[in-house]
């Protein structure tokens, strides 16, 4: 049988005009346009089905990832819980459902606020919780709790230095609290920890891809890939196991240099393993922390009345307020983020910098021009990742003039916009994350979801950004910062897709794959709250439904041949 099929519908193409149908052949969009003429493009007895719905552009998720929403299964899951109490009964739950002395890890997106204890647990909670195990919350990816066991197995005590780049949270008497703040603090745990195996990684993968492609997602960036994880994703693609296509990007650090991560590329085949499906992308380096974690890097002191996601006053990870203001966490120095960017630049790549606070973008544009200076950098990839809190009219023009594209989440907003008026006032939380400014400094934005956690879904994220809602809160938080139906679909389709890279555009035009989303509402003629009542019914990479299925007003064929559902 032909794998030739036209599709259709209301068709959303992103390239200017509406149109009626699409025809597909040998995995790519072969026409585009009215009924009639992608009749009459396509073999005489293609198959046609009508489609009750919107047909638009695959989605492309600029930051999400895909391997950490795989792995979500196999950890404790604390999504709405209300307190310590119940933190601590969950864990003990799981740990009787897996007995022994293995580690016990959950995906903590909790904020204070969440708990009616107005704060997160210590080391000595989560041990009763779960006596002589290895306990580890990880905090978006960043920060991390942990039980007094763990503390103990990484030989973490009142003696142990701060790593550089990172914090141990301790009490009034030196002991760590069991807070660890960013990346170079966990990382002392986590080489105690055993870690995962190939078959796990692919596990995640298959899970992850899943999760993604019912969102209507075919194109997905994953940052922040080790190395271990980067040969997962070369077996997969090799095996035909990946169903859509990910652009992944190798973790660097101040002890992982750009040379360490192209070898491990290399060595793993991944560039050569199915570059329809995989592609290698920037390099992922985080320069800062986080806002709902208060360690952003501003140029300006966090307040200090700063509500604290630490244990206890006495346990915050920066000077009290007599002494030095804290402006936030800086994991790597100039010299170091300036080595990664320089050498990405000059074998012809790019780096996506985490840089969430005023003072890390800054940095990071100064260290770009720098490195443009030596070696352009106009379309190698280099993008700010996040860049919400603070970003000035100045920061502004230089990333536009640098070519510098933004990766921006809507989703983040939404999850902790209420925790950031908490922590910096209504009018600096309104002002976060803002979508109309950078747009409308001519910067290339491209939308994300920073998933798992925040909400996946580009249909939630279209929302959001349309009608700045944040969890918690009834009314819009910063309202002039939200942006258009057309240009909140674009940045789920064009503006992420000019981030990730890749065989798509985000269109649906001739010669492109045909990578399709299928949904049973039209995103740019409904009002914005009806984005989280619209479906996905399907989802096609290639051509081939990979999620869902196709919902059809009727069948037919482009020639004489009656047309049969198992043609599909």
């Amino acid at each position: 049988m032909s794998d030739a099929l036209v599709i259709a519908g209301n068709v959303i193409t992103m390239d200017g005009a509406r149109a009626e149908a699409v025809g597909i052949a040998g995995g790519l969009l072969a026409a585009v346009g009215s009924r009639a003429e992608v009749r009459e493009a396509m073999p005489a007895g293609t198959v046609e089905v009508m489609v009750a719905g919107t047909v638009v552009p695959g989605f492309v998720d600029s930051h999400v990832h895909l391997l950490w929403a795989g792995r979500r299964a196999g950890r404790v899951s604390l999504t709405g819980a209300t307190s310590i109490g119940e933190v601590r009964r969950r864990i003990r739950e799981h740990a009787g459902a897996h007995p022994g002395d293995g580690w016990i890890e959950a995906d903590d997106d909790l904020d204070p606020w969440d708990l009616a204890e107005g704060r997160l647990p210590t080391a000595t909670e989560l041990e009763e919780a779960a006596p002589g195990r290895g306990v580890l919350l990880d905090r978006r990816g960043h920060d991390a709790l942990v039980s007094t066991t763990a503390l103990h197995r990484a030989g973490i005590t009142a003696g142990t230095p701060d790593p550089a780049g990172g914090r141990i949270a301790r009490d009034a008497r030196g002991e760590a609290t069991g807070l660890l703040v960013e990346h170079p603090a966990v990382a002392l745990v986590r080489a105690v920890m055993p870690p995962p195996g190939r078959a796990e990684h692919l596990r995640w993968i298959e899970a992850g891809q899943r999760e993604l492609l019912a969102h209507g997602i075919t194109t997905a960036m994953d940052p922040a890939v080790a190395a271990a994880e980067l040969g997962a994703y070369a077996e997969a693609a090799r095996s035909g196991a990946l169903r859509l296509r990910v652009t992944a990007m190798p973790l660097g650090s101040a002890g992982v240099s750009f040379a360490e991560l192209d070898r491990a590329a290399g060595d793993c085949g991944l560039e050569s393993a199915d570059p329809e499906r995989l592609r290698r992308g920037p390099t992922k380096i985080f320069l800062d922390g986080g806002g709902s974690l208060g360690t952003a890097l501003l140029s300006t002191p966090w307040p200090a009345q700063n509500s604290m996601p630490w244990p206890a006053q006495d346990s915050m990870p920066w000077p009290t307020e007599d002494s030095t203001p804290y402006h936030g966490n800086q994991t790597l120095s100039r010299e170091e983020l300036l080595a990664h960017c320089r050498d990405a630049a000059r074998a012809g790549r790019g780096a996506g910098v985490h840089a969430v606070g005023d003072a890390a973008i800054d940095l990071v544009l100064d260290v770009l021009a720098e490195v443009d200076a030596e070696t352009p950098i106009v379309g190698l990839g280099f993008h700010l990742i996040h860049a919400y809190l603070g970003p000035g009219p100045d920061a502004m023009r230089q990333a536009r003039r640098l070519g510098v594209r933004v990766s921006a989440h809507p989703a983040l907003q939404w999850d902790f916009g209420a925790g950031l008026i908490d922590r910096l006032g209504e009018d600096r939380a309104a002002a976060a994350n803002p979508l109309r400014s950078w747009l409308d400094a001519g910067v290339e934005v491209g939308g994300g979801s920073d998933g798992p956690g925040p909400p996946i879904s580009p249909l939630h994220g279209m929302w959001q950004a349309r009608t700045r809602r944040v969890r918690g809160r009834d009314t819009p938080l910063g309202p002039e910062q939200a942006i258009t139906a057309a240009e909140a679909l674009a940045l789920f389709t064009t503006g992420a897709a000019r981030i990730t890279g890749g065989p798509g555009t985000g269109r649906l035009r001739v010669g492109d794959p045909a990578d399709l989303a299928v949904l049973d509402g039209d995103p740019l003629a409904v009002e914005a709250d009806a984005l989280l009542s619209i479906r996905v019914t399907a989802t096609i990479v290639d051509g081939r439904v990979v999620a869902g299925a196709l919902s059809t007003k009727g069948w037919g064929t482009a020639g004489n041949r009656d047309a049969r559902a198992e043609d599909l």
